[in-house]
């Protein structure tokens, strides 16, 4: 048995986590409404989805859908910012002395939660997932400090709950689990972290499915893998590993040097807003978290073009691998709270699509799907640094079958061994202990 298990099978601790689970289902199903209908009020367009939404849109309310988004929510920053600001989920879980779980409240956790879904919704480029992942790593922290559960086991269930909200979010119950353990948690609660984590995840996810009815976020034809598509996976292996280590350090730079001055916020957000709105009007899958940029990549396909210009298609999904790490990196640097997991799906797939739809125009028959769900799998981790998470993650997104996994498990490990030498090591060391045994 797991060393420290028999507190996590307490009556109490099961209870606190099946509610957990639960609370983490609704909250996923309550954001992914509440950024339906931010999508439908800033685009004035009931029905479709956020590409739907702007095709129909005229171009102004296109560029001030983002640019009214972003001086809103920095105005609400500004207010949580300035009043003692949000305790994170990864400190509250780090922090030893349980002070940052005690103080993270509901209220200030759900209002910064609304706010990035608003982001979003309005059109900005950053990921969705911090909302759930905060508001249910704060309802796991209040129900541990209502039950009276020790320090350990809370930043256990804390985490279990943060990667439940992503689960809910996406229908992805392994990924949230995955995501819990292998970036929340903190070194020593890992082992006993995961018999939590994964069935806390399971429940959010069914309770998700009241909204989802239990279909993958992306549908996607099962294929067999070519000689063209397994080139394509060894010429993909460079790129998805430069934009991965790319975006990574972008987005690191942007943060590091990000607006401090709190008056600032609306202003700096609604720019960022505004850059992103007139950039859309001629590459309008860089608008929103990402997810609408990689179900056109899932989804390309290479149009008949007689004339032998370049297609628009890949055009476009160039314009998301060149602008979405830019568009990302400016709304977080101008001070924006949001999430880097579908700003790296989208630009990792669209990678893909474009290095398969080239290769065709060339004679070589490559699989878009399978090239775009490797290099979104490849970006993700690297960005991360989470080979599992970005593993899982990504093929609970589509759930595409046996070849589908083996391209992306073959994809994303041989990118970690490129760029991450701390992983290269860890990986080394394990196979050399491995081989002594």
């Amino acid at each position: 048995m797991v060393p420290g298990v028999r507190a996590l099978i307490r009556p109490r601790f099961l209870l606190a986590a099946a509610a957990a689970g639960v609370a983490a289902g609704l909250i996923g199903i309550a954001m992914a409404l509440l950024l339906e209908l931010f999508e439908a009020l800033f685009y004035g367009v009931a029905h479709g989805g956020l590409l739907e939404r702007l095709a129909a849109a005229p171009p102004w309310r296109r560029v001030l859908a983002p640019t009214m988004g972003g001086l809103v929510a920095g105005g609400v920053w500004w207010w949580l910012r300035a009043t003692g600001g949000v305790a994170d989920v990864e400190t509250a879980v780090a922090d030893r002395s349980g002070r940052e779980a005690t103080r993270m409240g509901l209220v200030r956790p759900f209002l910064d939660a609304v706010t990035q879904v608003l982001t979003v919704g309005s059109g900005n480029s950053v990921g969705r997932e911090g909302a759930p992942r905060l508001a249910a790593g704060a309802v796991a922290a209040g129900l541990a400090a209502r039950l009276g559960i020790g320090r350990p086991e809370s930043a256990i269930l804390i985490a279990s709950a943060a990667g439940a909200g992503l689960a809910a979010m996406y229908n992805a119950p392994l990924g949230g689990a995955a995501y819990a353990v292998e970036l929340v948690m903190v070194a020593g609660m890992r082992q006993r972290g995961a018999l939590v984590a994964v069935p806390v995840c399971v429940i959010a996810t069914l309770v998700s499915w009241l909204h989802s009815h239990g279909r993958p976020a992306f549908e996607v034809a099962s294929q067999g893998l070519s000689s063209g598509t397994v080139l394509g996976l060894v010429l993909l292996v460079p790129v998805a590993a430069a934009l991965g280590v790319g975006a990574r350090r972008l987005w690191s730079w942007m943060l590091a040097r990000r607006v401090r001055a709190v008056r600032w916020l609306p202003v700096a957000i609604g720019v960022a807003g505004l850059i992103t709105g007139l950039v859309s009007l001629w590459v309008p899958a860089v608008v929103g978290n990402g997810r609408d940029a990689m179900e056109v990549a899932l989804g390309a396909h290479v149009p008949e073009d007689s004339s032998g210009a370049p297609s628009a298609v890949l055009v476009m999904l160039l314009g998301i691998v060149t602008l979405k790490p830019v568009l990302t990196g400016l709304t977080l640097g101008a001070g924006a709270t949001g999430g880097r997991l579908a700003p790296s799906l989208a630009v990792g797939s669209s990678a893909g699509a474009a290095l398969a739809i080239a290769l065709q125009a060339s004679g070589v028959e490559a699989s878009i799907s399978v090239l775009a769900m490797a290099g979104a799998g490849a970006v993700l981790a690297t960005t991360q640094k989470a080979p599992v998470f970005g593993i899982v993650f990504t093929w609970e997104l589509a759930r595409a079958g046996a070849w589908t996994l083996t391209a992306l498990i073959a994809v994303v490990l041989t990118v970690m061994l490129l760029t991450s030498p701390t992983w290269r090591q860890s990986a080394v060391s394990r196979l050399r202990s491995s081989g002594e045994r």
